[in-house]
């Protein structure tokens, strides 16, 4: 019988070899829910934990993940946005967590996926199904699914998903100098569009998982507003993270750092370009040069 295991065990290790380039941003999204369902089930050392741990994520990130109700959903979503991430890298992962139950119930729906994936190569049609309007073509890849429609007061049941300028990330001692900012940015000469959690957020929905999809597939950039409490703050930590990953190194422009008030810049964002508000001499050019950041 062990050896009859053995056996089964190798034949499904050799069926998934052939996707391991496959990027994993490119499971589609019942490949997910499978392995949200097997690996979010709490199994010491064996779950979605050490999946993210073995994969070089921060402990701090792991706890912010716990609070959702999906966190492996939270993990794929995050981990898909990396340059180097492949289904060979999480099945390497999942074998050596000996978690061969979850590698056979993916290895049918990952043929899909793969098929799918050198469909949309040959054909240079872009991850999103839904097609987008002009306006919306330099916003990041829109991946629009029932799970992540009606996070946002402008979702609708169809269509294109709510779609934004930039996302505001500031702890809520901090909220007057975003109110301050909707009021100069959202109007003319300006006319951005923010995202704003206390604003724009639909109360009800996953917060973190909303969160990781505004940042990374919804706003083309990410205002972080830093003070003493944001530096204090976990879950500002986790959401500065998510849109330094998106867009690792600044090479995009992604992240634009505010500082409201004066406080030890965090490593992560040291070597990014600031602006200052807390300088009255600077205060002149302070909302033409965000502006100008958020447009570029």
């Amino acid at each position: 019988m062990a050896e009859s295991d053995d056996w089964e065990m190798c034949e499904v290790s050799c069926e998934v070899s052939c996707y391991r380039d496959l990027p994993a941003r490119h499971l589609r999204q019942r490949t997910r829910n499978i392995l949200s369902r097997y690996l979010n089930v709490n199994l010491r050392g064996r779950d979605w934990r050490v999946v993210a741990d073995v994969l070089e994520y921060e402990y701090i990130t792991i706890l912010n993940w716990e609070r959702d109700q999906d966190p492996m959903g939270c993990f794929l979503r995050d981990w898909g946005t990396k340059e180097s991430s492949t289904v060979g890298k999480l099945i390497d992962v999942l074998e050596y967590l000996d978690r061969q139950d979850v590698i056979c119930e993916i290895k049918n729906l990952l043929d899909g996926d793969y098929t799918l994936w050198k469909r949309r190569e040959r054909e240079g049609s872009p991850l999103q199904v839904n097609e987008v309007s002009p306006s919306q073509q330099d916003y990041p890849v829109q991946r629009v699914t029932d799970e992540l429609r009606g996070i946002t007061r402008g979702d609708r049941a169809s269509g294109p998903i709510e779609t934004f300028d930039a996302y505001v990330c500031f702890c809520e001692a901090d909220s007057s100098i975003v109110h301050t900012m909707m009021s100069v940015l959202e109007k003319p000469p300006y006319n951005l569009k923010l995202c704003v959690e206390f604003r724009d957020l639909v109360p009800g929905c996953p917060k973190v998982t909303a969160e990781a999809e505004l940042i990374t597939n919804r706003c083309k950039k990410t205002v972080v507003i830093l003070s003493p409490e944001f530096i204090e703050s976990e879950e500002c930590d986790f959401q500065a993270k998510i849109a330094l990953s998106y867009c690792p190194g600044a090479r995009a422009k992604h992240v634009i750092p505010v500082i409201y008030k004066q406080c030890t810049l965090p490593p992560m964002l040291r070597h990014i370009a600031l602006c200052d508000y807390t300088k009255e001499d600077q205060q002149e050019w302070f909302w033409e040069r965000l502006y100008c950041a958020l447009r570029g």
